[in-house]
């Protein structure tokens, strides 16, 4: 298993920018099939609570000055789409990062 994934909660697995858009984007990869098992939900609220901070916290705007102001997302990568129990985590987390201007998006690996 690599460093970058939902399991490894301290990895910033990728941001990215789409100068189109001009939304930032921070991104998480899962490559295991979801389960809906409560270790899964875990690591990935886990995983998400970390990325909140990396914003919060300033670490984001020390290490891409030029993104600050932009709008930002979070953008899960998985290989299936998530389980019903992920789902429902997933849309209590939009809700909560929309009253921060943060947005989260989930996209199926190819």
């Amino acid at each position: 298993m690599s460093n970058a994934g939902v399991h490894n909660r301290n990895v910033i697995d990728l941001v990215s920018h789409n100068p189109q858009t001009d939304i930032v984007s921070i991104g998480m990869v899962e490559e295991r099939e979801w389960d809906g098992s409560e270790q899964r939900l875990l690591e990935l609220e886990a995983k998400i609570q970390n990325y909140f901070s990396f914003f919060i916290d300033g670490q984001f705007a020390q290490m891409y000055p030029a993104y600050v102001g932009k709008p930002v997302e979070m953008r899960l990568f998985c290989s299936t789409m998530p389980d019903t129990e992920t789902n429902h985590f997933i849309e209590q987390v939009k809700l909560k990062l929309a009253e921060y201007n943060i947005g989260f998006v989930v996209s199926q690996l190819k």
